[in-house]
């Protein structure tokens, strides 16, 4: 009798296992059959919020050549936002196909414009290849004592993209551009309003913040779509 009493014991053991085991599942289905707006609304802001990070981590490890790292220093780069970054909703990361001169500088300088990822090509002949870098609050300063908002007449909170100048070919250096009076070209910062964007090219090292020498802007230009 004690032997089957011992017998029994791993058996009553696991199932009291699996069914707490059970009562769990049965308790998360539950909580998401009711809450299912409020899980996945948490779900998409976590996926969200990590997609920037991620995404500078990747282009960092992106530009290193294969088997070497810059280290630690390097991923902590790649993952420093200057002040508060912002997360763009779907709608405001998608800019994509033609766009035409909204004034003559525009027209001068750029021509026209097509989005096509991470290519901008330019009617004038200029082609740049772009990496994500943040979403820009309009209330911070690119240079000293001016804002994106104060430049672009934008509200505070309008959201502007940040994209890195990386080289058109893997292993090579970005080119000097005349867009920036022969020097070569490190950002670019896009504001997309509907049927319109507005751009704005800095020069390399890209240096942005209240502290940066107004020389440091090539020029800003706006177009519209095709």
């Amino acid at each position: 009798m004690t032997a089957a009493f011992h017998s029994r014991a791993p058996r009553q053991t696991a199932m009291k296992g699996l069914a707490s085991a059970l009562t769990l599942v049965c308790m998360v289905l539950f909580l998401l059959a009711i809450e299912q707006k409020q899980a996945v609304a948490a779900w998409a802001t976590v996926r969200d919020e990590a997609a920037p990070a991620a995404g500078r981590v990747a282009d960092w490890a992106g530009r290193l050549p294969s088997g070497e790292a810059d280290g630690l220093s390097g991923l902590k780069s790649a993952l420093a936002d200057d002040g508060n970054p912002l997360v763009a909703a779907p709608v405001d990361i998608l800019l994509a196909g033609e766009f035409g001169p909204m004034d003559e500088t525009t027209r001068a300088a750029l021509g026209g414009a097509t989005f096509a990822g991470a290519l901008v090509r330019f009617d004038t002949g200029e082609s740049f290849r772009t990496s994500p870098l943040r979403i820009a609050a309009g209330r911070e300063s690119f240079v000293f004592g001016q804002t994106f908002a104060e430049r672009l007449d934008v509200p505070a909170d309008a959201q502007i993209e940040l994209r890195r100048i990386v080289p058109l070919t893997r292993g090579a250096a970005v080119r000097p551009s005349a867009l920036c009076g022969g020097e070569t070209p490190g950002l670019i910062a896009l504001l997309h309003r509907r049927d319109r964007v507005d751009l704005m090219l800095f020069r390399a090292p890209a240096r942005l913040g209240p502290d940066a020498p107004v020389a440091t802007l090539c020029g800003v230009w706006s177009l519209r779509a095709r």
